[in-house]
């Protein structure tokens, strides 16, 4: 099998879970499948039932211990998929542009076998990490619910973090109740949130997958500009496409990576917290994993588009533009001029997104942990 029917195949058989992806995270209710529209309904209904639960066993008590913090940790949760996917709603168009245009590049194929090949190549690699990555969040986020679920149920000192005051109390039986619906609301709004997460992976992976390909074109010009007098034009055109996804993806995520900044500093704060007070229990370093799951690859992204688009540059410099035509020469100076700006990814606008960024949120987080940790005592 060659790889563009490869490339195909995959292409064909994750349509279904990317379409998926895409309508938990813009909250697409109004179209698609019936059943599609009813559970992604169903995951909001429930993310606020759970928010406004744990809101209510907040407002029952204003002495710190880790039980209020673990009942915070939970309300911060429900609410960060409710803001997520609000965000996804009102950037609904940005996200549909950004999919239909690597859709497009799936099936656009070049005159050249070698550059189709490099295409095809970097493409399929990175299908193949987003969909391993698919497989292990959900994973991931199914584990961290049921042990956090389970810690909840049998530790003395954190119980139940929602208000289930409405439920009878008549017998052992009743008593299990509200322990199991607690479970049921942390373990879908785990899969929503993880869900949500993807549509900005597969981007990010495709901007990846762009930019090593680019790369590899700009090696060939020497070789190339011999036999095809239109290979700077193909380099232009794919250079403009890349940015544009670069653009797009940061519009596309303008409040969404704000809204987690922010929740990720809070949630990891106290999930510090937990783990000093519950050293042993595995619970706690699965949720904080889960927790860094959510902003690094968000990080990774911004680091990454960065280094690789200064790896364009350099490429660039080593092009014999000299041996170009006059012609040539002036599209060269174009996209010399576009490889040498900076490009990244930035949170609300303001705040760049990067490896730096992640480092910045621990090290706020374990700042603060000693403090809480001493209030809670």
């Amino acid at each position: 099998m060659s790889k563009r029917s490869k490339l195909l195949e995959v292409v064909s058989e994750a349509k279904h879970l990317i379409d998926l992806q895409a309508s938990f995270t813009t909250f697409r209710v109004t179209s698609g499948p019936w059943k599609k529209r009813f559970w992604i309904s169903v995951s909001m209904i429930i993310a606020l039932l759970g928010a406004f639960l744990s809101f209510k066993h907040l407002t029952a008590t204003f002495e710190i211990n880790i039980n209020i913090m673990m009942s915070s940790l939970v309300f911060m949760g429900m609410i960060q998929y409710s803001l997520k996917s609000f965000c996804g709603l009102i950037k609904k168009k940005i996200f549909y542009k950004t999919l239909e245009e690597i859709d497009e590049s799936y099936s656009a194929q070049e005159d050249d076998v070698e550059l189709n090949e490099i295409s095809e190549k970097h493409l399929l690699n990175a299908l193949k990490i987003w969909k391993l990555v698919s497989i292990w969040m959900i994973r991931l986020f199914t584990v961290a619910a049921i042990f956090l679920s389970l810690q909840f149920r049998f530790s003395k000192t954190i119980g139940l973090n929602m208000d289930w005051s409405f439920l009878p109390e008549d017998s052992m039986f009743w008593n299990e109740i509200p322990y199991f619906f607690q479970f049921i609301i942390l373990l879908f709004t785990a899969l929503c949130s993880a869900t949500v997460d993807m549509t900005t992976i597969f981007i990010g992976l495709d901007i990846m997958a762009s930019l090593d390909i680019l790369n590899e074109y700009i090696r060939l010009i020497n070789e190339k500009i011999k036999t095809n007098q239109d290979f700077l034009k193909i380099i232009l055109k794919r250079h403009c496409k890349v940015i544009d996804k670069i653009n797009l993806l940061n519009e596309a995520i303008y409040q969404i990576s704000f809204i987690q900044m922010i929740f990720i500093t809070l949630a990891l704060l106290l999930l510090f917290v937990f783990i000093r007070e519950e050293t042993k229990q595995i619970s706690g370093y699965i949720t904080c994993l889960c927790a860094m799951v959510q902003i690094f690859p968000l990080c990774v992204f911004g680091e990454m588009i960065k280094i690789k688009t200064e790896k364009l540059s350099e490429s660039f410099y080593e092009v014999n533009w000299y041996e170009l035509s006059l012609k040539d020469q002036k599209t060269y100076l174009i996209i010399l001029g576009m490889a040498q700006r900076q490009y990244g990814l930035k949170a609300a606008g303001m705040y760049t997104i990067d490896i730096y960024a992640f480092y910045q949120i621990l090290k706020i987080a374990f700042s603060y942990c000693a403090v809480l940790y001493a209030l809670s005592k």
